[in-house]
């Protein structure tokens, strides 16, 4: 073990992370106060050890994995097989996203803290979902697919719904559990990275070339960022609204430079002996608009709709009013929850308020635009109103409602769509986003907290 140990210390450093002496050494130690046939305990234990910061990438269990490979994979297997038959439901509804089965196997699993089960499932959802030969190797786009069909953002939820209904546990007893499961949640997202790296790149963690610096966390795809980077993130979010309101304030300025004040600049020139070197411009009043910002909530883009309603809501300032709506299959506004917020807001907190879940709890935007129009659009959008809709246009196959967005778009003064795909997924498989394209003012890809606050900036 000493020798994995060492050699682990090696691999771990060719791929960036620190590893000094001191390290092996804690790491050697905390092995002889464990059970080395329990694998994910000796993997927890070294990562202590030995991973002093955050590892999004999942770089420290690939090398644990390249390490640790004589493991036998028939315990994962069985593991899997058992877990896939759990049965019990998600939300009362046994047939909760595309994985069916797979999706309430990962909920058991995380109920019950079999860690084994879980490295089995996260093993089974990315080698359902690696998209064969046709797939272009791209991590981001593997990454994407696995959490549109296990939506994480609503496992939490649906974990700690099947809790209260089972009953005989108190209040305090219930927090403890949702803190437990949120770190289980972390630790599953992990896992899908890491799998996923291993599938995407058959290369050694010895051959891989250099991790590269890591860039600031505001320009980081969101989709690589764990949880403790969404925590750090939020904390630091206050400069990219400085950042943000400069360039508002800057490209106001700009605005309320008008048109060649002829009469003024003639008298000044008077001054200078007929020479116009103080040219004067007509002043313009720019006015500040309506938003309404429409977030999808639901699976991998719940974060991305986070920070983007966060964003809006600090504008508060530059617009003359921001309404907030929140959806998935269903629409609710969430307006009051910012107004109301002393600290940042929980995405499953915005999930859960009513109306925002329709069916069966799934992207549909048909639905969401039909009952916008009928319940909002009359007092929401108007002649002078900005809409801004965040979102990956997935409509997992169902109508897209192409007459009720332009019914939304022709009211609306502008029209934008910020999305968190990569241009090169928009239109693929249940993308519906070039069935918008032509009702909006612009369509924006953005994949990172820092593009988010430029392009919002450029629009208000």
């Amino acid at each position: 073990m000493i020798d994995r140990v060492i050699l682990l210390a090696e691999r771990l450093r060719v791929v960036g992370f620190d590893i000094g002496t001191s390290e092996v050494i804690d790491a050697s130690r905390t092995l002889q106060f464990i059970p080395i046939e329990n694998g994910n305990l000796v993997r927890e234990c070294l990562r202590a050890a030995m991973a002093k910061a955050p590892d999004p990438l999942g770089r420290f269990d690939r090398c644990f994995d390249a390490v640790f490979r004589h493991r036998a994979n028939s315990a994962d297997e069985s593991a899997a097989s058992g877990a896939a038959n759990a049965s019990a439901p998600i939300a009362n509804n046994e047939s909760y996203g595309p994985t069916g089965g797979l999706d309430n196997a990962v909920l058991q699993a995380l109920l019950s803290g079999d860690d084994d089960a879980l490295a089995a499932l996260a093993q089974q959802a990315v080698s359902m979902y690696d998209g064969g030969a046709d797939d272009d190797g791209s991590e981001r786009r593997l990454m994407h697919r696995v959490l549109r069909a296990i939506d994480l953002s609503r496992m939490l939820s649906a974990a700690m719904q099947q809790l209260r209904r089972n009953g005989e546990i108190d209040e305090l007893e219930l927090i403890l559990r949702r803190n437990e499961l949120s770190q289980r949640i972390e630790e599953f997202r992990r896992r899908l990275a890491a799998e996923i790296a291993r599938q995407l790149d058959g290369r050694s963690p010895l051959d891989a070339p250099p991790i590269p610096e890591r860039a600031s966390l505001d320009e980081i795809d969101l989709l690589k960022l764990s949880r403790a980077d969404y925590e750090e993130l939020r904390r630091v979010l206050q400069p990219l609204l400085k950042k943000m309101a400069a360039k508002i304030s800057q490209k106001r300025k700009l605005k309320s430079r008008g048109r060649l004040d002829v009469r003024r600049t003639v008298r000044r020139s008077l001054q200078t002996g007929g020479t116009p070197i103080d040219v004067v411009q007509r002043r313009r009043h720019p006015t500040r608009p309506e938003v309404v910002v429409l977030c999808d909530v639901s699976g991998s883009v719940a974060e991305f709709a986070q920070f983007t309603f966060s964003l809006m809501n600090a504008l508060h300032n530059e617009v003359r009013k921001v309404r907030s709506f929140a959806f998935v299959d269903g629409v609710a506004e969430v307006t009051d929850v910012f107004q109301e917020a002393q600290h940042d807001i929980a995405v499953n907190r915005l999930v859960e308020r009513r109306g925002v879940v329709g069916l069966d709890g799934h992207s549909d935007y048909g639905a969401v635009f039909a009952q916008f129009a009928k319940q909002h659009l009359e007092d929401a959008v108007g002649g002078g109103t900005t809409v801004i809709i965040s979102g990956d246009a997935r409509g997992n196959y169902r109508d897209a409602g192409v007459d009720t967005f332009e019914r939304i778009s022709a009211r609306a003064r502008r029209v934008y769509w910020l999305n968190p795909e990569p241009t090169d997924l928009w239109g693929t498989t249940d993308s519906l986003i070039d069935s918008y394209r032509h009702g909006c003012t612009a369509v924006h890809e953005v994949r990172t907290v820092g593009q988010l606050a430029d392009v919002i900036a450029q629009l208000i």
